[in-house]
């Protein structure tokens, strides 16, 4: 594969993400078939920030991969805070297990972590999310608002010691509904 390029989403891009997105999920075990819908929502969103959305690509500009992380809040009786949620991942069939997902990750991981956010939750396949350091969210007394396999909702602090402990219950914002 030729060098890939990750960077943050431009206008001119989104077409050709939800095309990405579609064609990722399209047959997923675990998918509705609309996560390329959920990226609309979310950029209408008044938490939305571009800067958390980003797409993998070759040197010619060809869309490989497409993340991104949104606001969610993590309640409990003593606190709130703010984390982020990353969904969706998305990389094209033709070119899955080739790192692109990983890269994706990581690039916003270290975003979340310059934009000073605490931590990240993840709804999804365990032993890949397992892989880059994420944990069942329980682990963390972190919760999510439905129900899912333990193993799948997961957690990461993005800060290796955070200067405080998150818990509570994750509250998804509507565009998420």
């Amino acid at each position: 594969m030729t060098q890939l390029l990750i960077g943050t989403i431009v206008e001119s891009e989104y077409e050709l993400a939800k095309d990405v997105v579609k064609k990722a999920f399209q047959n997923a075990e675990h998918s509705d078939g609309k996560e390329h819908e959920l990226i609309g929502k979310i950029r209408k969103s008044l938490t939305y920030n571009a800067e958390l959305e980003v797409v993998a690509k070759t040197e010619s500009g060809k869309i490989l991969g497409h993340a991104m992380m949104s606001e969610v809040s993590v309640d409990s009786d003593d606190e709130n805070n703010v984390v982020l949620a990353l969904a969706p991942v998305s990389v094209l069939p033709e070119v899955q297990n080739r790192g692109i997902g990983k890269a994706l990750i990581e690039a916003l991981e270290y975003r979340a972590y310059e934009n000073g956010y605490i931590g990240v939750v993840v709804l999804g396949h365990a032993e890949y999310y397992k892989k880059l350091g994420y944990k069942p969210a329980s682990e963390f007394n972190i919760y999510p608002p439905f129900d899912v396999p333990d193993e799948n909702f997961m957690f990461k602090y993005v800060f290796e010691h955070p200067t405080k402990e998150v818990k509570g219950t994750v509250h998804y914002p509507e565009a998420f509904q």
